[in-house]
C-alpha cells in the first residue's frame, strides 16, 4: 500500500472509533440521568461509573442536571416556561453550568408582562430554592432583555462551584 492509503485508512478507523466513543459516552450519561431520576444515590452512580470519570465530575454533572430539571419545573409551575428557557452546559470534563435566557423577543411581550417578568421569575426560582448569579450586579431585566444568559445555582449553597448534590432522592 502507498503511505497515503495507510493514512487515509487510519483516519477512517479513528473517525469510526470517535463516533462510537461519543455514542457510548452519551449512553453512559443518559444511564446516569435515568438512574438518578429513579432514585439511585449519586454516590452509588459515581462508584458504579468509577474509571470513566472522577467522582467529583459525576457528582457535579448530576447536580447540574438536577438544577436544570428543577428550574424547568419551577418555570412550568409559574407559567413562565413560554417566555424563559433553561439549558445546561458541558458533560464530562467540560464546564457545567445551568443558564437561563429569554426565549422570546422582548418586543413580543406585552408591556405589563415585560415589567412583571423579572419579579415573577425571581420569585418562582426563589420558591424553588434556586438563585440567579448575575455578573457585575447586572439587573435581571437588563440581562434578559439584552439577550444575555443568566447563570443559576442552588440558593441554600450560594452561587459557588459545588460537587455536592441537593437533598433530592
Amino acid at each position: 500500500m502507498e503511505p497515503e492509503e495507510t493514512e487515509a485508512m487510519t483516519y477512517l478507523h479513528t473517525r469510526a472509533a470517535v463516533e462510537e466513543y461519543l455514542r457510548v459516552r452519551e449512553n453512559l450519561f443518559s444511564a446516569m440521568r435515568r438512574d438518578r431520576r429513579r432514585g439511585v444515590a449519586a454516590s452509588e452512580i459515581a462508584r458504579t461509573a468509577a474509571g470513566t470519570y472522577s467522582t467529583p465530575v459525576i457528582l457535579e454533572y448530576l447536580s447540574c442536571v438536577e438544577l436544570r430539571d428543577d428550574t424547568r419545573a419551577a418555570l412550568r409551575t409559574a407559567g413562565l416556561d413560554r417566555w424563559v428557557g433553561v439549558r445546561s452546559t458541558g458533560a464530562g470534563r467540560g464546564p457545567r453550568k445551568v443558564l437561563l435566557a429569554l426565549t422570546r423577543d422582548p418586543a413580543d411581550l406585552e408591556e405589563s408582562d415585560r415589567r412583571a417578568l423579572p419579579e415573577r421569575l425571581t420569585r418562582a426560582l426563589k420558591d424553588a430554592g434556586i438563585a440567579l448569579q448575575l455578573a457585575d450586579r447586572t439587573a435581571l431585566a437588563d440581562a434578559l432583555y439584552g439577550g444575555e444568559e443568566v447563570r443559576l445555582c442552588r440558593a441554600r449553597g450560594g452561587c459557588v462551584r459545588r460537587t455536592a448534590l441537593s437533598s433530592r432522592p
